[in-house]
């Protein structure tokens, strides 16, 4: 170890290789596997509108929530394209980007303190409260109105500092917080910082500091006014997702709202400063890994605690006493913190580490940031500065790390379920309704799997079809599901129109395979969600073509499918709609051969369907047989009802009357 300190001691890293170092930090933080990551949450959605419908209808889906914010979409969809990957590396080059645009700002500020400056960038850059960064193309949008809010505050803060230039700096201050202030409510209140940085850094008395920030402010704070004016009086839609929950609660009990508010505050500060990092320390063992992802995951924890620390060790930075930065920067970071929360605590909401409310620790990163530097800096001891920055960088990655598999594993089973659905479904009727279970993802929902669900069943331009969990949707969105109803619906810049005569009831619950429902063998499948067993008796598997209509998205969906049980089970169970007996048979002859078997027993009966129709009845008898032993009362019922099929479709021999006795007795079938 003495020999590893000598050798680090002959290494100098100064303030300008901190560039680098931040890179090299976002890069094995977020960077791993980033072209195994997807579109995730509204991004399919947003980008199905825009590659399909076009840009208008992009422009249409924003206007009732950020239409300024939607205008930048305008300008990077058409420049980045719906590539995930590419969208991944622009989400880790900006947040890298906003990192050290803090840093920036903090030397500006406090040049005398470059080591809390860096751990600042270091807290903001890989930041464990908020788990969306791989949410990548919207957060891409976040990070870009984020920057222009940070700019904003750097070029005013060097219009300050450099006279020569100071109006060229105010100027392109004034259109970057105007950029903020237009197109989104998250960074909103942080504007008034600025009036508390002005103070800060202006010479002179407080009074004559104050008369100088309040004059430098006031551009800001018209601009802050219109924004506000437009926002209250023009923006029909200001309050159309969020309506304003705390001055409800003031308006009803004032003293009520008072102490509402303030255990949102103190509530938040917990959450947001300190439960954020001990999370990652805490929920470390927690993984359900296996042996080689927590390998890996273990790899990288103390490869980020190494390098931060080796870094660190190296940094060589004269630094002034640690109290005067925390004096002078953690009420800047307070300040900073405080108004974080105005927009978030204004609607009534706290924020939490769960998907999707883990989104409102965004506004919260910069004051956080801020204010756990000055904490170190409390610390007297150097080395253990040094150790607690690197642990609490590794660990925060390793955070990162474990969500980042998350959002892999959600758009892996994604793709493996509109891979298997197209080869199952050829194409679909004008108009269809799909009714699913709740598939097991965390980061879509049925919302934002309708956008591909269109983008590979609907000719451009169009929408043709509608994707609902049935759990969450029926009576609600979809009020009824008997035959004959039309129905209508609003999608977020297009509207769908269908008919609930074109219901199709389907399953997937992974390792099993997609299934299209059988009405007439599952009405009563207890081996189905409940809310899907509810409508499976309306589902309508009429409203399948045979015809291949579909087309998989290149950039999501490319390559040959593997053929594998499910690919074959697909194929078999579309060649048993088609009455196309011979092929069952033959393509369950090679999904046997693979030496796999079925995760679901419903997965043998298109195959014991085949095989009687072929007059193969031993066959077919010892697939029952295989399937009822998996659980005789909840699959025997549903063997009776295909054996009743069966006998119905089938010519009347001796051997399909052994057969039929045979099953009827063993599975205690009635006539």
């Amino acid at each position: 170890m003495k020999k590893l300190l000598d050798r680090l001691n002959t290494i100098t890293f100064t303030p300008h290789s901190t560039v680098w170092f931040l890179l090299i930090i976002a890069a094995l933080t977020y960077g791993l596997f980033f072209w195994q990551r997807g579109f995730y949450w509204d991004e399919f959605p947003w980008a199905w509108i825009y590659y399909r419908l076009g840009p208008a209808m992009l422009t249409k889906t924003f206007t009732t929530s950020r239409p300024f914010w939607g205008m930048i979409y305008q300008l990077t969809l058409p420049v980045i394209g719906p590539n995930p990957w590419l969208w991944q590396l622009l989400a880790i080059v900006l947040r890298w980007v906003m990192a050290l645009l803090l840093w920036k700002i903090l030397r500006a500020l406090y040049p005398a303190h470059p080591k809390p400056a860096l751990w600042a960038s270091l807290f903001f850059l890989v930041y464990p409260g908020m788990g969306q960064h791989f949410i990548s193309m919207m957060y891409s949008h976040f990070y870009i109105v984020f920057l222009a809010y940070l700019l904003s505050i750097y070029f005013s803060i060097l219009a300050l500092k450099e006279e020569k230039r100071r109006w060229l700096y105010f100027a392109a201050s004034y259109a970057l917080a105007a950029v903020n202030l237009l197109t989104m409510e998250y960074f909103y209140f942080l504007e008034f910082a600025r009036l508390f940085i002005f103070l800060q850094i202006l010479p002179g008395g407080f009074k004559e500091r104050a008369k100088k920030a309040l004059l430098f402010y006031l551009p800001y704070l018209g601009i802050f006014a219109a924004v506000t004016f437009w926002r209250m009086f023009f923006f029909a839609y200001q309050n159309a997702s969020y309506p304003y929950v705390l001055l409800d609660k003031f308006k009803a009990d004032f003293f009520d709202g008072i102490l509402y508010f303030l255990n949102q505050i103190l509530l938040s500060f917990w959450r947001t400063v300190f439960e954020a990092w001990l999370m990652p320390f805490l929920t470390i063992g927690v993984t359900g890994f296996g042996p080689l992802t927590l390998t890996l995951m273990l790899f990288l924890l103390f490869s980020g605690i190494f390098l931060t620390g080796m870094y660190l060790f190296a940094f060589k930075a004269e630094d002034s006493d640690g109290v005067d930065f925390a004096k002078q920067a953690g009420w800047i970071g307070l300040v900073l913190w405080v108004l974080s929360g105005g927009s978030v605590w204004l609607v009534g909401i706290v924020p939490q580490f769960n998907f999707s409310m883990d989104r409102f620790m965004l506004p919260f990163m910069l004051g956080s940031s801020v204010l756990l530097a000055c904490l170190v800096t409390l610390i007297k001891n150097p080395r253990a500065q040094m150790i607690l920055v690197a642990l609490l960088i590794g660990f925060a990655g390793s955070r990162h790390f474990r969500l980042e598999e998350a959002y892999r594993g959600d758009w892996a089973t994604q793709q493996e379920f509109f891979l298997q659905m197209t080869e199952r479904i050829p194409g679909l009727t004008k108009g269809t309704i799909v009714l699913a279970n709740d598939l097991p993802v965390t980061y879509f929902s049925d919302n934002s799997l309708t956008g591909p669900f269109n983008w590979i069943y609907s000719p451009p331009g169009e929408m043709n079809v509608m994707l609902y969990f049935a759990s969450i949707r029926v009576g609600k969105t979809l009020p009824s599901v008997e035959p004959g109803q039309p129905h209508e619906l609003y999608y977020i810049g297009p509207t769908f129109r269908g008919n609930t005569s074109n219901i199709l009831v389907i399953n997937y619950e992974p390792p099993g395979c997609f299934r299209v429902i059988d009405p007439e063998v599952e009405a009563e499948n207890r081996l189905l969600p409940p809310a899907v067993r509810d409508v499976a008796r309306y589902s309508n598997p009429g409203v399948i073509l045979f015809q291949k209509q579909n087309q998989l998205p290149g950039p999501f969906y490319g390559g040959e499918p593997e053929k594998d049980w499910c690919y074959y089970f697909e194929q078999a169970d579309l060649a048993r709609q088609k009455k196309d007996w011979e092929s069952v048979v033959q393509l369950g002859k090679a999904a046997f051969a693979l030496g796999d078997h079925p995760n679901d027993p419903l997965e043998r009966f298109v195959y014991i369907e085949g095989y009687a129709h072929l007059g193969d009845w031993k066959k077919a008898v010892e697939l029952s047989q295989a399937s009822y032993k998996v659980s005789r009362n909840y699959v025997g019922p549903l063997l009776c009802r295909l054996w009743d099929r069966i006998g119905r479709e089938t010519e009347n021999t001796s051997e399909r009357s052994a057969a039929l006795d045979e099953v009827r007795s063993a599975f205690g079938c009635t006539p």
